[in-house]
């Protein structure tokens, strides 16, 4: 009779153990996604911070050059 609860014992510890492993890999995976976004975010405002530095509207012409 006692085999028979550590045999149960063991199976529902097994099962446990399967489904925290899911619920960790999923955990990681979710993690994961949202670290590449907050990259992916970052790299786009540099590259809009970058635009918006090399647009080069003209030089500064003073007026009495001009004739």
């Amino acid at each position: 009779m006692s085999f028979r609860y550590l045999l149960v014992l063991g199976l529902i510890f097994y099962v446990l153990y399967k489904i925290g492993k899911f619920f960790f890999k999923a955990g990681a995976a979710s993690q994961q996604l949202r670290q590449y976004e907050r990259m992916q975010q970052q790299a786009d405002a540099a590259r809009k911070a970058d635009k918006k530095r090399s647009r080069k509207i003209g030089e500064y012409v003073d007026y009495e050059e001009i004739k």
